[in-house]
Parts: structure tokens; sequence; C-alpha cells
């Protein structure tokens, strides 16, 4: 995880905020929001190849117009499940 400091108060999503990624010409990834701050949110998603640090991506997280993103981290929860912090670019 990166050692930036934030510059957004961050908050916890309400329950069952639903998260689009979408990366490239792939399907979108569905996943569940944790926290949201003005500057970007954190979520959680199946595991997956198709994400990386430092990629970009288009994220629609619950009702906001979908915005392009930078993945800033990730994080391995289980075999199965990744915690994925992204920043908004616009």
């Amino acid at each position: 995880m990166s050692d930036i400091k934030r510059k957004h108060i961050r908050f916890n999503a309400e329950a069952n905020t639903f998260v689009a990624v979408k990366i490239g010409d792939n399907e979108p990834f569905g996943g569940l929001a944790i926290t949201e701050s003005h500057g970007g949110c954190s979520a959680v998603f199946l595991s997956n190849d198709s994400f990386s640090e430092n990629g970009t991506c288009y994220i629609k997280v619950g009702e906001i117009d979908p915005l392009r993103a930078e993945i800033r981290w990730i994080m391995k929860v289980d075999k199965d499940l990744v915690k994925i912090g992204f920043q908004y670019l616009e």
C-alpha cells in the first residue's frame, strides 16, 4: 500500500454500494465499495489478473457517472478476494 498522505476525508460506503470497473476491452468487473472520498475509493473484488497497480481504468461507484481512475494499491484479502484502492483522475 502507498505511503502517500490522503488529500480527502474517507468515509464508509453505504451498504451494498456496487462498483463496476472497466479495464481495456474486458467486460466490467463488479465489486462492493468499502470506503469513498472526493478523490477515490476502495472496493473488494474476486481475485483477477487484470488488476495491476498504477493501471488506469474507468470506475462507476453507485449512482455516480463513470470516472477515469488509477489503481493505486492492491491488497490480497484471501485466496479469492482482493481489496483495491482507486484514485479518480477527473
